[in-house]
């Protein structure tokens, strides 16, 4: 059984087994998630940390892993939030001779505080302020000694809205910025500034559970899939 299908198969059994739809959700930020991501990191192969300042050639391809994060909302409209995510990236890696395969871990977290203004009894507007970190570690080729671990953090923002589209169906959309987010191709630095793109829905089959999907577009692109507990 693949890791998607373990994280999947609880939810589904009692989504199939759920007598009744769900009630009506708040846009409240209390909240508990977990599930499977995945995503690609863009311009990997011409990272200094990996190719050594050119003497290995480098191909990626996108991979999977899991995440977790959750919120708390106090007094009115605040709240605090974390999370974090480790998925693997597939790396091809050659020297101009030998050639081999292997991957190495994307690690990202972030906390932060954040306010929700509620514009409707089914809209809501948010923005967040974190302390965000990126790491590119285990880097794993066979034949090939690489020591490519590389670790940066710095501040973060994000502004989006979220929508009750139907009693049980919300859509979120978000602009965020990440001090973390692009990998530097030229001088000292590990990581360079980025500005992202993401929309997420969430399906309540139970009052106090749902299934969320989300896509986050930027120079670490992500997807992912799971469940939501709201109290």
């Amino acid at each position: 059984m693949s890791t998607l299908q373990k994280i999947l198969a609880p939810a589904v059994l009692v989504a199939l087994c759920a007598p009744t739809a769900a009630a009506a959700q708040d846009l409240g930020f209390t909240y508990l998630e977990g599930g499977f991501i995945a995503g690609f990191v863009n311009d990997v192969e011409e990272s200094g940390a990996f190719t050594d300042n050119g003497v290995f050639e480098l191909e990626t391809d996108s991979g999977g892993g899991g995440f977790i994060g959750g919120a708390w909302q106090f007094w009115e409209n605040m709240h605090l939030f974390g999370e974090y995510s480790s998925a693997s990236q597939d790396l091809e890696i050659s020297d101009g001779i030998d050639t081999d395969e292997g991957d190495f871990d994307v690690v990202r977290w972030r906390i932060g505080v954040g306010y929700a203004y509620p514009f409707s009894p089914t809209a809501s507007f948010y923005g967040r302020l974190s302390f965000d970190n990126a790491e590119f570690k285990d880097v794993r080729v066979a034949g090939f000694d690489l020591d490519a671990d590389i670790d940066d953090d710095g501040i973060g923002g994000e502004v989006g809205m979220i929508w009750a589209a139907t009693q049980v169906l919300h859509l979120q959309g978000h602009v965020r910025y990440t001090s973390v987010g692009e990998v530097v191709t030229e001088g000292s630095d590990t990581f360079d500034s980025d500005t992202l793109i993401g929309l997420n829905g969430r399906w309540y089959f139970r009052p106090n559970f749902a299934f969320i999907t989300g896509y986050e577009f930027g120079k670490i692109t992500t997807w992912n899939l799971g469940v939501r507990f709201t109290f």
